[in-house]
């Protein structure tokens, strides 16, 4: 048998042909290690899956309680529950942070097995990213049903049309901008293991920073609404072209579009899914490259 070694890769080099060669001939490692992340969760627990369902739905309780008795949110168009609203945006929100912060941890968790054995150290960061896609797909068929009784018992508060088609685009993107931030983080948390207490406050960063408890649109009004106040034009213009490369605010978005339809969200919202998707694949593409780069010390270091 011939000796696998890690080598150094040239600078600019990023991936290849051996680098996919290798992790697909070590896809029984990454099935075995998928397999053992979802049972090691649910195993021994008395709720089991329904936990991928309790989280967003506690979220959506108290949030649907908080921005709309109290805070009480303006929507966009009164026909859309609240709960609708916020659940369709929690459900790919949950994924990204429940997937962010175990693919942070990874290498950490994994360090003794790192160091002993080889193969395609990507792997690691990967395993929980398609892992949490089990709760996610649990998340969305309850997500479905929630969907149904709406429009059965509300008439016009759902309409699906076609946009539901592009539901997978959303999706990919979503895995993309998890993975590609991911690998980020995993390469830094292992030299740095304040960063797994950071990632977790980065997350609920993120959900206040995501449309999910507020429409989109409210960008538009609190933007002018500064630019008004300072007297400086063109802020709420740049403010918002920056905001769209914010991959969330796409996916967020493009989920309303596909799932909820109707008169509030006719159209899926292109440039955001346009932008966002360029800013994924640059976090991506980076994300590897640095996650490589860095690749020769994690046994070092673990």
């Amino acid at each position: 048998m011939s000796e696998l070694k890690i080598k150094k890769r040239l600078s600019w080099q990023l991936f290849s042909k051996q680098d996919f060669l290798e992790l697909f001939k070590f896809r029984d490692l990454l099935f075995t290690l998928i397999k053992r992340d979802v049972q090691v969760v649910y195993k021994q627990s008395v709720i089991g899956f329904g936990w991928a369902v309790i989280k967003p739905m506690v979220q959506m309780i108290i949030f649907t309680f908080l921005f709309t008795y109290i805070a009480k949110v303006q929507m966009d168009d009164d026909s859309v529950p609240y709960m609708v609203f916020n659940f369709v945006a929690l459900v790919p929100f949950t994924y990204f942070s429940s997937a962010l912060t175990a693919s942070t941890s990874s290498l950490i968790s994994n360090e003794s097995f790192i160091t002993k054995v080889y193969f395609p150290r990507l792997i690691i960061p990967l395993v929980p990213i398609i892992a949490k896609l089990v709760d996610f797909g649990i998340a969305l068929v309850v997500l479905g049903f929630m969907l149904f009784y709406y429009y059965q018992t509300q008439p016009g508060s759902v309409e699906i049309n076609g946009n539901i088609l592009f539901l997978p685009l959303l999706i990919l993107i979503l895995i993309m901008f998890s993975f590609g931030i991911s690998l980020w983080f995993s390469a830094l948390a292992i030299q740095y293991r304040d960063l797994n207490q950071i990632v977790t406050f980065l997350a609920q960063f993120m959900m206040y920073m995501a449309p999910i408890v507020w429409p989109f649109s409210r960008i538009k009004g609190i933007t002018q609404g500064i630019e008004s106040w300072s007297g400086i034009d063109g802020i709420a213009n740049s403010f918002e072209k920056i905001y769209s490369f914010f991959p969330l605010a796409g996916v967020i978005e493009g989920f309303r579009a596909a799932l909820i339809g109707g008169k509030a969200y006719p159209n899926m919202p292109w440039d955001l899914i346009l932008n966002g998707t360029i800013m994924s694949l640059l976090i991506l593409v980076s994300g590897i490259y640095f996650f490589r780069s860095k690749e020769s010390i994690f046994a070092d270091v673990a």
